[in-house]
């Protein structure tokens, strides 16, 4: 069972290591704490994807990333992931995405130059996808909450604590997801290939049964 309140502040190694797996997808594992923070780069001109999860597994309740949001190259292929995955004998994945984004997705929404998008995703059952601002240069909240209801998760994304949106599922309540955070230069999140290094900074992780 898991317990009632899990927090990481990204400034004790021990628990650091305790609590968090690397998880990146055929790239180095350029990630590390550093002054309280948990610190992501990626490599100009590749395909670095650089991911950690947490080793326990979570349900029903309310997961919290603080991060500080970069100052985006506009357009280039870069994101931050904030998201819940379980992949046992199926495949769920709850997501925030945050990055420049293309020039036709920013334009759909009124992108203002110093704002990042951010896509409010469900991968699988169902495929579900929406994108909503958020200022670059400033901490930022984005917050999951999972809820039962009659068996299946209820999912609702906030972003500085502002409902955005909320999706029945039909993702079973009693599925157990790993927390994740990530960047990773990933082809759809922008027009063009990054041509510099990248860095993100996390700050916190909550999660609140």
């Amino acid at each position: 069972m898991n317990d009632s309140i899990f927090m990481e502040t990204f400034d004790k190694k021990s628990d650091f290591k305790n609590n968090w797996i690397n998880n990146s997808w055929k790239s180095p594992a350029t990630y590390k704490l550093e002054d309280g923070k948990l610190k992501f780069s990626t490599r100009p001109n590749t395909n670095d994807r650089v991911k950690i999860r947490s080793k326990k597994t979570f349900t029903t309740g309310s997961y919290t990333w603080r991060i500080l949001v970069p100052k985006f190259t506009l357009f280039e292929q870069v994101s931050v992931g904030a998201f819940l995955y379980h992949n046992d004998k199926e495949e769920f994945e709850f997501d925030f995405e945050i990055g420049s984004g293309q020039k036709k997705d920013r334009e759909k929404i009124g992108l203002k130059p110093d704002e990042a998008i951010v896509y409010c995703v469900s991968q699988f059952s169902p495929s579900n996808s929406s994108h909503f601002p958020v200022k670059m240069g400033e901490y930022a909240n984005f917050r999951m909450e999972l809820i039962d209801v009659q068996g299946f998760y209820l999912v609702k994304w906030f972003i500085n604590n502002k409902l955005v949106k909320e999706l029945q599922t039909n993702v079973k309540s009693n599925t157990e997801f790993r927390v994740h955070c990530s960047l990773e230069n990933l082809f759809f999140m922008g027009d063009t290939p990054s041509k510099s290094e990248n860095t993100v900074l996390f700050d916190a992780f909550t999660y609140q049964k």
